[in-house]
């Protein structure tokens, strides 16, 4: 739940950027980095919470936009962190979005685990459509290892298939409504 005197960081990594030249391994890119997000009065539906943010970065919001000739969908994470009040990033820190570290990037800030988070996936190859997935919540905590590997979350929605304009507008619908009162 949000809290009016809280701030929130919102963070959106693609993990599916196609591989070097030379090699064989999909990297990551920052597609978002933004601070200074609070809770504001609005509701929406009357359950969630809005969060607005003035800030525009340190790193500013790129919109998913795989290449039509990759032929992997690109799998979007939207992360929203509580933000410590002495959390200071500089723009030349994120510069480089290109194999961005979150799990480093947490370690270095003292981040805690994700609030929240959310997952879409881009297919460049459908002509300019976005299949939405269903999503997932934090849960306050990191998985732990039982020996036995997790089965992937399939979801208990099926898939959308959405025109490529809306997916600014579904991130930050996705965003706001993280926070169910």
């Amino acid at each position: 739940m949000a809290k009016a005197t809280d701030t929130y960081m919102f963070v959106m990594i693609d993990l599916d950027v196609p591989p070097a030249e030379g090699s064989t391994t999909r990297r990551t890119l920052l597609h978002c980095m933004n601070t200074g997000f609070k809770a504001t009065k609005e509701q929406i539906g009357g359950a969630a919470t809005l969060l607005a943010s003035p800030e525009k970065g340190p790193s500013n919001y790129i919109p998913p936009g795989p290449p039509a000739t990759d032929t992997v969908a690109h799998r979007y994470v939207q992360l929203l962190f509580a933000q410590p009040a002495n959390l200071s990033v500089a723009k030349a820190e994120v510069s480089d979005r290109i194999g961005f570290d979150i799990a480093a990037f947490m370690t270095k800030h003292s981040l805690a685990a994700p609030m929240a988070g959310n997952f879409i996936t881009v297919d460049g190859r459908m002509n300019g459509s976005v299949t939405a997935a269903s999503t997932g919540t934090g849960t306050k905590g990191s998985p732990k290892a039982s020996g036995t590997p997790p089965m992937q979350f399939q979801g208990a929605a099926g898939e959308l298939t959405v025109p490529y304009g809306t997916v600014g507008k579904l991130g930050a619908l996705a965003l706001a409504v993280m926070f169910i009162l």
